[in-house]
């Protein structure tokens, strides 16, 4: 039986507040054609076009029981909203879980149990779904949340600025296997410095930066062997030499070679502004047709390739008034076919569309090759960024504590230890 944690243990204090009486179940609606509700996280227009193009295409089909289906975009920081509206009575049927909070939402009792739906719709196939992307949305033979989007961090890498400065193409480096960190960081920072004012080297987008958002090193910290804690979540590594040696390169890169973007610079790589970007398929959309440019896998570190998956889930919430009609359309919204719609932004967590000939259709823009080694080779065995169940709690200090790191010869040994103290009670607890 699944043991369900108290909300105030699962969740830091402020989203505690927050959520206290997010579980449990909602009394039931009136019976008839009912209108659902889905918060999502993206604001990109093109996601919001093909959602809406699924959900009217689902209300067509059922007009008996389900009358409209609306996408919300949550604004501001997007996890205190959702769980601010569930918490306010204001709850939507349907929720974009980030992959970080998962763990916590699977085990606090906020989900409903999905199984039961998936396994009624037709041509489902629940075999289908690869073991390793469902874990951290199940728990006990059941699934709480379907990741959507299992998509792995790659490397664009703007070709005309490598031309510019002279320097081999990166993926010239895939194919000798000399696709390493270091000679990333040379090219960018070669490459940059030949174009000048304007143009960045390295640079994750807006929302990804380490600065904001710091499980995003993770897609440097892999290829050096690091993990922030241990796997059962009990122990802090934060001090293991792998994640000191990461850390330290990381922050030498910056500040001594200026092959990252600084904390505070901004450049436009979708415009030509920066030599390469750490991001995932869903950044390819926004991308200027006109520039030449690969998506690469992340180089290799000194302990192997940095192979790194970021994931969505989407789940039904259990206090939603309709949950029955809601998990029905979460079957259609990620059956085999939407699942292919869906690719073109968020790779499935479906064996049988991880083809070319599913991204040709999806996601035209990127070449065959790319597609095969960044995205079909790397989603069956990438790390996924490691959850916790103390996260909302974990996630501020560790983001507190890496503000010490964006400077010159920061004390990586002194960030790390601090991080390590300030955790380890939140990892046992």
């Amino acid at each position: 039986m699944r043991k369900i944690k108290p909300i105030a243990v699962v969740l830091g204090a402020g989203l505690a507040i927050a959520l206290a009486g997010c579980s449990g179940t909602s009394a039931p609606a009136e019976e008839g054609p009912v209108d659902l509700t889905m918060t999502i996280w993206s604001a990109n227009e093109n996601h919001l076009a093909l959602f809406n193009e699924i959900g009217e295409a689902y209300v067509a089909a059922n007009p008996e029981t389900v009358s409209s289906v609306t996408f919300e975009t949550l604004s501001g920081d997007y996890l205190t909203a959702l769980t601010t509206q569930i918490a306010g009575g204001d709850t939507p049927d349907l929720a974009w879980i980030p992959e970080a909070n998962g763990k916590q939402f699977v085990e606090s009792g906020v989900l409903y149990p999905l199984s039961p739906a998936l396994e009624a719709a037709d041509g489902y196939d629940i075999g289908d779904l690869i073991p390793g992307a469902m874990e951290r949305w199940s728990a006990d033979d059941e699934v709480f949340a379907y990741p959507f989007s299992n998509s792995p961090f790659g490397m664009y890498v703007n070709r005309g600025l490598v031309d510019a400065a002279g320097l081999e193409q990166p993926s010239a480096l895939v194919d000798e296997g000399e696709w390493t960190w270091d000679a990333a960081a040379e090219i960018a920072a070669a490459a940059s410095a030949q174009a000048g004012d304007g143009v960045g080297p390295i640079m994750f987008p807006q929302g990804n930066r380490p600065d904001v958002a710091w499980d995003n090193l993770s897609t440097v910290w892999t290829g050096w062997g690091a993990q922030p804690w241990s796997s059962d979540g009990a122990t802090c590594e934060f001090t293991s030499p792998e994640m000191s040696d990461a850390l330290q390169w990381y922050n030498d890169a910056i500040y001594e070679q200026s092959a990252f973007v600084k904390p505070g610079e901004t450049f436009d790589f979708n415009s030509g502004g920066a030599v390469m970007m750490t991001a995932q398929l869903s950044a390819s959309g926004a991308i200027d047709p006109a520039m030449e440019w690969d998506f690469l896998p992340l180089p290799d570190g000194p302990a192997g390739p940095s192979g790194a998956v970021g994931q969505a889930g989407i789940g039904v919430i259990a206090k939603s008034e309709h949950p029955e009609a809601a998990a029905d359309f979460l079957a259609y919204f990620t059956n085999p076919e939407n699942s292919a719609k869906l690719a073109q932004f968020f790779p499935p967590p479906r064996e049988s569309l991880l083809t070319l000939e599913t991204f040709a259709q999806a996601a035209p823009a990127i070449k065959p090759e790319d597609v095969q080694r960044t995205i079909i080779d790397v989603v069956p065995n990438a790390q996924i960024k490691a959850p916790h169940a103390n996260m909302s709690s974990i996630a501020p200090l560790v983001q507190t504590a890496f503000d010490a790191l964006w400077m010159p010869d920061a004390d990586v040994a002194a960030v790390t230890t601090d991080i390590c103290e300030q955790i380890t009670p939140l990892l046992e607890g």
